[in-house]
């Protein structure tokens, strides 16, 4: 669908957090409130068209005229990438006119418009250190880097494949992901993008397959600027009223620009927030927020443990021709499934 600035823009709202330094620089005890403008969900389904570089600025101006200077507000999201594409990032000033305070957020929110891509990792660090990889590559290899995940990876629906050959597939996504590394990336760059790559791998390993063959990946969010946890999920769980509170608050502040000012109530918000934070958990003598943060490390270490499939050996990745010669009759996947594999992957990197 395409973007409707005068819509409810609470849906795009993911995390209020408290920072004391934002953009590499002290700014003092401020809440910095996320917004985010995927045009896909996290399971790679398409949610709405990209914006225009004019609604991308209304949305912001729209949003961040209902803040105060005790307020920083990131932007983010491939929705918005015609502000990038449009080559005038410096009118960001201008016409969006942010405070002193929230000016290293706007431009923190620029770069990651430029390093995001169609498919969204649902984890902040991995989706950062893959589109940094890619930062600089032609249109094709982005392309190419996108489907390796989306066919491979992260699939949703696999089918009736059994989970040896949904394993090897993830092994065949991974070669491919090296022929790119050898091909279309300088060595920095390429040292990166696997890694990334690899990590996106381990929870392709880790997923569950459902009777229909669809798929669940658990992909936890990650650390995000002035929090180590989700506080909208925390509440969500943990005090649902309050959970409900904020988000009606968010409503109310994006849909009446020329109404009452709500700042009070979001401070009041923000402090009945954290005692939520602060509260114990209920779960031995870990507070919310540090069950939260103990669940994440818990996740990070099963992701980093994991193995990844090692189904293929002495693969060429001089050209297409050899590369695939090579993999041939080295796993369960059948010489059709690979041909057309083979085929996708050419048209995705001659565009």
């Amino acid at each position: 669908m395409a973007m409707n600035i005068s819509q409810d823009y609470s849906k795009f709202y993911k995390d209020t957090s408290t920072s004391n330094t934002y953009g590499g620089g002290t700014v003092g005890e401020k809440q910095v409130v996320k917004y985010e403008f995927n045009t896909t969900d996290e399971h790679g389904n398409k949610i709405m068209d990209k914006m225009l570089r004019e609604e991308t600025l209304a949305a912001m101006k729209d949003i961040s005229s209902q803040y105060g200077d005790d307020v920083i507000v990131e932007f983010s999201g491939d929705g918005m990438a015609a502000l990038v594409e449009s080559g005038k990032k410096a009118n960001l000033d201008e016409i969006v006119k942010p405070n002193a305070q929230n000016q290293a957020s706007f431009q923190s929110s620029v770069v990651q418009m430029e390093n995001t891509h169609r498919i969204v990792i649902p984890n902040v660090q991995t989706n950062e250190k893959l589109y940094n990889s890619l930062e600089g590559a032609d249109e094709n290899t982005v392309k190419a880097a996108n489907g390796i995940i989306g066919n491979y990876f992260l699939p949703h629906n696999v089918g009736d494949m059994s989970e040896e050959q949904r394993q090897d597939m993830i092994a065949f996504g991974m070669e491919e992901a090296k022929y790119l590394a050898a091909n279309y990336l300088d060595k920095e760059k390429a040292s990166d993008f696997l890694s990334a790559m690899e990590t996106i791998a381990k929870y392709g390993v880790n997923g569950t397959k459902d009777k229909e063959g669809n798929m669940t990946y658990d992909i936890q969010k990650g650390y995000t600027v002035g929090s180590t946890v989700d506080t909208m999920d925390i509440l969500k769980s943990k005090a649902p009223d309050l959970y409900d509170e904020v988000k009606n608050l968010n409503y109310n502040i994006i849909n009446n620009p020329n109404g009452e000012k709500y700042g009070s109530k979001f401070l009041e918000l923000v402090k009945r927030t954290q005692k939520v934070l602060d509260a114990p958990s209920g779960s031995g003598n870990k507070t919310n927020r540090e069950e939260a943060e103990q669940k994440y490390k818990d996740w990070e270490k099963k992701t980093e443990e994991t193995k990844l499939p090692e189904k293929f050996s002495g693969v060429s990745y001089d050209d297409l021709e050899s590369f695939f010669t090579s993999l041939r009759k080295q796993s369960n996947l059948s010489d059709s499934w690979l041909q057309t594999s083979s085929e996708r992957f050419s048209k995705w990197l001659a565009g």
